[in-house]
């Protein structure tokens, strides 16, 4: 069951459980949506408000499901499911069904707007957010050289920016 708490109770290491533990993202509506696990983004205040930054390749199957959402929710998993958010990182849902092989068990919260938003029963902690700006990476835009050899492909990520709507805690 969740609780809503305010983002100010928060005791989490921003750089632990983004970079090393690592988090799903999912966007789109219950009938149609995807899971993909992510170790970067960032944390942060901007426009007076709370947000959470995600940065995805648009060769990422989620990428769709963000560029047709409204919003998106950061799900941290429990320690003990590492496995599960590997499993979700090196697999696509193009091809998967992810909630069939992990056993994640999808949770619907409203979001401000009354759309529903798809998070997990294990996710110890959910961070519903509305998408409100969304911007191309470009080569231009890397200043240090050696980021560009990151994209030799050209498949430059895309950042999302989002307002964190509701803080939810898995009690």
């Amino acid at each position: 069951m969740y609780v809503e708490v305010t983002a100010d109770v928060l005791e989490m290491n921003p750089f632990t459980a983004i970079g090393k533990d690592g988090f799903l993202i999912t966007a789109g509506s219950p009938e149609n949506f995807n899971i993909m696990t992510a170790s970067w983004g960032s944390m942060g205040v901007l426009w007076g408000r709370n947000i959470v930054t995600l940065y995805v390749k648009a060769s990422r199957y989620t990428h769709k499901f963000l560029e047709e959402s409204e919003g998106f929710t950061c799900s941290f998993l429990e320690p003990g499911m590492k496995d599960t958010l590997q499993w979700c990182g090196q697999h696509s849902g193009r091809e998967n069904d992810k909630i069939a092989a992990t056993g994640l068990v999808p949770e619907y919260i409203l979001s401000p707007t009354g759309a529903e938003r798809i998070t997990f029963k294990q996710a110890s902690l959910v961070l519903s957010c509305t998408k409100v700006s969304v911007m191309q990476m470009e080569k231009s835009h890397l200043v240090v050289p050696e980021l560009q050899n990151r994209y030799k492909d050209g498949d430059y990520h895309t950042v999302y920016i989002g307002f964190i709507d509701k803080v939810l805690a898995n009690q």
